[in-house]
């Protein structure tokens, strides 16, 4: 009973020696300290935040002149360097819709016109879709000029693609003669032949979009694509290799990419000795400023120039102006 009662007490006492130091620490002097450091921990902090707050108006002011240079210069840099010309907009790896607008808009301020807005589809390149592609080639094929039936179905694609857009132009050893392999032997009949392969694509998914009249170039936008690498450059593959087969039509092909990613479709292009060879890409062509590259590299391919632009080892910063 003593025991419990000595116990009881000694608590007591250690509650009351707590109270007292508290009060002491809450009035006396190392109140004032520790106060005095948190107060200046508090100031620091703010003054961090003001600053950061400084920095970010000073990048956005600094934003906002380049985008005003932007849009000043563009009407001087571009003027007729694509005059008269018909361009489609392939959009591949999703790219922001912003971004797409904007290259379309230096594409007009060229002078051309986007005669097609087309969208790549995620089943283009899907692997789970490679049966569906495989039998899709193979029934478009009778109607596809300059393939056959040992031609790869990404191949055949593509070109039934170019077709669609191009109605009337054949790829590269074709004669109107190899139109008489096709369910349409009569040249007369492109536009119809042109206007199904369109259709066959759309309804399998793997395209999508509209078309006004028949496309001259490609500007192909490309968005960031998968996540992860290995799987960013699988994709990328293939889609170099459909540009690849566009460029067979026509001189003026170039992919307008955002910044260096691995494995992105401007480091696919340029990796691949056919493709970098046939067609043109832009490094940062999606953003504000690189999208005065893409018509540029565009006129540089028609007139015999594929460059590589924007900023990188191997590229060149601008495409030269004509």
């Amino acid at each position: 009973m003593m025991k419990d009662f000595r116990y009881h007490v000694v608590s007591l006492v250690a509650v009351f020696l707590a109270l007292a130091v508290g009060v002491v620490l809450g009035s006396g002097p190392m109140r004032d300290a520790l106060v005095g450091d948190l107060s200046d921990q508090i100031s620091s902090l703010e003054e961090e935040a003001e600053s950061a707050r400084a920095d970010a108006d000073a990048a956005q002011a600094q934003t906002t002149t380049a985008q005003q240079f932007t849009d000043e210069a563009a009407p001087a840099l571009l003027s007729e360097t694509l005059l008269g010309v018909a361009v489609a907009t392939v959009e591949v790896a999703g790219p922001d819709p912003q971004d797409s607008s904007g290259v379309r808009d230096r594409l007009v301020q060229a002078g051309a016109t986007v005669a097609a807005e087309i969208v790549i589809e995620e089943a283009w390149t899907n692997p789970d879709q490679t049966a569906f592609r495989s039998s899709l080639a193979s029934t478009m094929a009778p109607n596809v000029v300059g393939v056959d039936d040992a031609t790869s179905p990404t191949t055949v694609l593509s070109h039934a693609l170019a077709q669609a857009l191009m109605p009337g132009v054949l790829p590269p050893g074709s004669t109107e003669d190899d139109l008489s392999g096709t369910d349409f032997p009569d040249p007369a009949n492109a536009a119809e032949r042109s206007a199904l392969l369109l259709d066959l694509l759309v309804e399998a998914e793997l395209v999508s979009g509209t078309t006004t009249a028949p496309i001259e170039s490609f500007a192909i936008i490309a968005g960031p694509g998968a996540e992860d690498d290995a799987a960013r450059a699988e994709l990328s593959s293939s889609l170099a290799a459909t540009a690849v087969v566009l460029a067979d039509y026509t001189a003026g092909v170039a992919v307008a990419s955002g910044p260096d990613a691995p494995g992105d479709l401007a480091s696919a292009v340029q990796n691949s000795p056919d493709a970098s060879a046939v067609v043109a890409t832009v490094v940062e062509g999606t953003d504000s400023y690189g999208q005065i590259s893409v018509p540029l590299a565009i006129s540089q391919a028609f007139s015999g120039t594929v460059g590589h632009y924007g900023p990188g080892e191997g590229r060149t910063l601008v495409p030269p102006t004509p």
